[in-house]
């Protein structure tokens, strides 16, 4: 059998089960045929086949993103970037929030995305007031970086039918002045009430995923584990069906059935319905029933057992009851889904395994693969649960990069033991990385940098004895992400027979300087057999004659 293409001259990082290195590998159609040395894969060759010389550069499998936000992203992209270069200070925003309300029909919203009041020179929000001098004909909403804050104006507040009198809703905060006015500011559950009516229209949401995917596919992710969006969870779903139907979008999607808003409401209708995890094919699939159980890691919302480093009077914000949370999840394993749930703190994560031990007492299951979505502060009695219980955890290793001068604020010396990739490992527990996306970064490479490294954007080392190595941060946003979607036999690495999703880097990771991992860049990705990002123009130069190559 010859090959349609074949990568010779590179670092072909296999990930399978010896961690293999080889030289080259054949494709055809959109299958792996072979992988192995140069003259072992040339055979494979024919004068119509694509020979593309890597010249020394890794070619890894398809990176797999294992908790990221499509929708989020892809419509965020239609909004006002709060992370742009220019925007240096509240008044360089209130510019571009400006510009936009002045382009947009009067009655429709205003939408901002990326806010971090750290990064501003003023270190606040902006008020109300501030926002009613933009526009009181257009609603606005500033979405917080960590998607569970926000700030709105009162046209906003007025569309979402709250006033001084409106209690807050249970798991949220409507943050009020001494005086009792509000100051449009919207913390968790309030904030998500109010997105509700800040949704965008299924026309925006499509051409929105469109954009993300596109954007996912140049930084060399080839499947994604979505995590939900906004509002209605189950016509979200729908429309992304339509796309990767309709080929707009080439990412493989994993979706968890969860929503941002109301996501007990959206697995209740799931479980109800009939589908199970696994349902679908190769591009797109149903992930796990997922709940939110408490708030942000940089908020500081997370729940914890123990009072904040910086405040010790508060840990967070819990959503539901240990007796909620066993019924609503303890239905959907009883139904035949995968379960998992947002769970940052060491409180959140502890309830959380509560769940899973009373839902499989009660319907053991082998081979359940619940997850953890974050599994933020992990302690080692926590850990010891989760190896038990075959738990499967999707930390976020950027967040130590992004976040971590502030982790070491408001936790303290419990950075040790957060996002632990180090502890994981060593006691066998499976860690899918994921970028949580819009969250922070998008980018692999940096999350992988950040876990070789364990240095935040300032320079500092946080818990850096969780370091981890090149090879096994790689296989973590690989053949991880894939056990984690019960896809480990058909892609997450690089052996005969599966899938040909490939990522191709600008030079060799495994001989990289591990400080200098995060510049390193992505210059083709193919899904399917089929090259789909090619920044160096690699296919260009790719040989099709034999006569020539020999």
């Amino acid at each position: 059998m010859k090959a349609d293409t074949v990568f010779l001259n590179g670092e072909v990082i296999t990930v399978d089960k010896q961690d293999r290195v080889a030289q080259a590998v054949a494709v055809k159609g959109n299958r792996i045929l072979a992988v192995g040395s140069n003259e072992e894969i040339q055979k494979y060759a024919a004068n119509e086949t694509k020979v593309i010389d890597l010249q020394g550069r890794s070619l890894l499998p398809g990176l797999i993103d294992s908790h990221i936000h499509l929708t989020i992203y892809g419509t965020n992209l239609l909004g006002v970037s709060c992370i742009e270069p220019h925007v240096q200070s509240l008044d360089d925003l209130f510019v571009d929030l400006r510009k936009k309300a002045a382009e947009t029909p009067q009655g429709q919203w205003v939408r901002a995305w990326g806010f971090n009041e750290q990064k501003l020179r003023e270190k606040r929000y902006p008020t109300r007031a501030e926002l009613d001098e933009i526009s009181t004909e257009h609603p606005i909403v500033i979405i917080r970086t960590c998607n569970h804050t926000s700030v709105v104006n009162s046209k906003a507040l007025e569309i979402a039918k709250i006033s001084e009198n409106t209690p807050n809703p249970e798991g949220g905060i409507i943050e009020r002045n001494q005086d009792g006015t509000l100051t449009g500011r919207m913390i968790e559950n309030a904030h998500m009430q109010v997105f509700e009516y800040a949704s965008y229209t299924n026309e925006e949401i499509r051409k929105g995923i469109q954009l993300a995917s596109e954007e996912f596919i140049k930084a060399g992710i080839t499947s994604i584990h979505d995590a939900g969006a906004y509002g209605d969870g189950a016509e979200t779903i729908r429309i992304m069906q339509q796309a990767i139907k309709a080929d707009e979008v080439k990412v493989r999607v994993y979706a968890m059935i969860g929503s941002l808003t109301n996501s007990h409401d959206f697995v209740k209708k799931m479980t109800d319905a009939g589908p199970i995890t696994g349902l679908g094919d190769d591009r797109f699939k149903i992930g796990p029933a997922k709940l939110f159980t408490d708030g942000s890691s940089v908020g500081p919302t997370i729940a914890t057992r123990e009072g904040y480093t910086h405040d010790p009077s508060d840990n967070g914000i819990i959503y539901y009851s240990q007796e909620e949370l066993n019924r609503i999840l303890g239905l959907a394993h009883e139904k035949g889904f995968q379960l998992t749930a947002h769970a940052q703190g060491d409180r959140a994560i502890e309830m959380l395994l509560n769940c899973y031990e009373t839902a499989l007492a009660k319907h053991p299951q082998s081979n359940h693969r619940h997850r953890i979505e974050h599994a933020g502060i992990s302690s080692p009695d926590l850990q010891k649960r989760m190896k038990k219980l075959g738990v499967v955890v999707t930390p976020n290793p950027v967040f130590m990069y992004v976040n971590g001068d502030k982790y070491l604020e408001y936790y303290g010396d419990r950075v040790d033991v957060m996002y632990p990739a180090r502890d994981f490992i060593e006691k066998g527990i499976i860690a899918a990385f994921g970028s949580d996306a819009p969250v922070t970064f998008l980018d692999p490479l940096l999350g992988i940098h950040a876990a070789v490294n364990r240095k935040s954007i300032g320079g500092k080392s946080v818990g850096e004895n969780q370091r981890i190595e090149i090879m096994e941060a790689i296989r973590a946003y690989t053949w991880n992400g894939a056990y984690a979607s019960f896809e480990e036999n058909i892609k997450g690495s690089i052996e005969a027979g599966k899938l040909a999703d490939f990522a191709v880097l600008d030079s060799s990771i495994l001989t990289q300087d591990k400080g200098l991992i995060k510049e390193m860049k992505v210059e083709l990705t193919m899904i399917d057999g089929e090259v789909l990002y090619d920044s160096q123009n690699l296919c260009a130069e790719a040989v099709c004659d034999v006569k020539s190559r020999k």
